[in-house]
Order: structure tokens, then C-alpha cells, then sequence
């Protein structure tokens, strides 16, 4: 015998659930940012600790004009720095339409005029593909694997002026991959530890002046 299925009360009380969104509050000086996400996409309910880390050492740079976030998710990266900058141009990316959709939403709904959310893989669906960013920022997605990572690592490498940096976060088990193939794409010489956590790392990687 079949058994029966919810109840209508059970039923709305469960799309009302599903309908309201998680919510993500971010301090920034004089004001706080409210970023609602999307069942299902990352760190949906609370701002993620490599998120948090690389926040907290992006602190102390200088405001960059042009900046690229990466696999934008809902913005807490990318929105976070065109609230802290607002002389700053902010790119946000993602190839999922949920996070776009979440993203582009949160960009009016905090009123950041200098940012714009785009869905593209990489850089390839931006509106003015042929301009250069003084910065680009990405959380590395851990379970995505080798080769995903190291296109937005050429992504953000052909991105970037010369002389820009591409600041990342990623767990730590990816670290020593990292540092061996942002030395392969940016030099040697140009890579850098700034932080390491409990769980995640911050490296950061210069495009040689040419």
C-alpha cells in the first residue's frame, strides 16, 4: 500500500521555506552589507572562513581601479571590495546562473553602482573581454579539480595588466599545487605566501612587467 505523501500544510510551509533565501550580513566601514544567496550554492548561510581570510588581507591594498572576482558565488568577494572601494570598477564572473542571479541581485540590493555580474566561463563572456584589471580575486574551488583550476589561473593571468595581481584562497591541501603552477604561469619569482590558516591559504602572484 502506498503511503501517503506531506500534507497541503506541510507542502506550503515547506515551499515557504524554500523560498526564502539565506542571508549573509558583511561588515565594511560605515555600512553593512546584507547578500542573500541560493540553496545550494557555496558557503550559502555564513560568509566561508577562506572567504573571511583573504577579506581580511585584501585590507591593506591600496584601492585597485579595475578588479575581476572570479567565481563570484553570490558576491561576497567581489561586492565586499566595490563597498570598501567605491572608486573601484568591480567584474564579477560565475558559470552558475543561480550565483549570477544572486549576485546581480545583491548589486541592487546594496546599491553598489560600480559593480557588474556577468555569466561567462572566465572571461570569455564579458562585455569589454579586451580590458585589463589591476586585480583579481578568486576563491579556488577545491572539488573542481586540476584542470579547471588552472584555466582561471590562465584566465585571470591573460585578465590582468601588466604589473596587476591575482589574489586567491584555497584549502591548504591544494597549496604546494598551487604555488607550483602559479610559479609555471606568472614566474618563479612572482608568487607569493602572504597567509596560512587553520584550513586555507592566500597566495598571491604578480604579471611580470613587460
Amino acid at each position: 500500500m502506498s503511503q501517503p505523501g506531506l500534507g497541503q500544510d506541510h507542502l506550503s510551509s515547506l515551499r515557504a521555506r524554500l523560498a526564502s533565501h539565506p542571508e549573509v550580513t558583511i561588515d565594511v566601514p560605515g555600512r553593512q552589507l546584507l547578500l542573500r544567496s541560493r540553496h545550494g550554492l557555496f558557503s550559502a548561510r555564513s560568509l566561508d572562513e577562506g572567504t573571511a581570510l583573504l577579506l581580511r588581507e585584501l585590507e591593506s591594498l591600496e584601492p585597485a581601479m579595475r578588479i575581476l572576482d572570479l567565481g563570484c558565488g553570490y558576491g561576497a568577494l567581489g561586492l565586499t571590495l566595490a563597498a570598501r572601494w567605491p572608486g573601484s570598477r568591480v567584474d564579477l564572473v560565475d558559470t552558475d546562473i543561480r550565483a549570477v542571479e544572486a549576485a546581480s541581485e545583491n548589486v541592487a540590493r546594496n546599491r553598489l553602482d560600480n559593480a557588474t555580474v556577468t555569466l561567462s566561463d572566465g572571461t570569455h563572456e564579458l562585455p569589454d573581454a579586451d580590458s585589463a584589471y589591476d586585480l583579481v580575486v578568486s576563491n579556488l574551488p577545491a572539488q573542481a579539480g586540476n584542470d579547471a583550476i588552472d584555466q582561471l589561473l590562465l584566465d585571470a593571468h591573460d585578465a590582468l595588466n601588466d604589473g596587476g595581481s591575482l589574489a586567491v584562497v584555497a584549502v591548504n591541501g591544494l597549496r604546494r599545487y598551487l604555488q607550483r603552477r602559479l610559479a609555471d604561469i606568472f614566474g618563479a619569482g612572482q608568487v607569493a605566501k602572504i597567509r596560512q590558516g587553520p584550513r586555507h591559504t592566500v597566495l598571491e602572484a604578480a604579471r611580470l612587467v613587460t
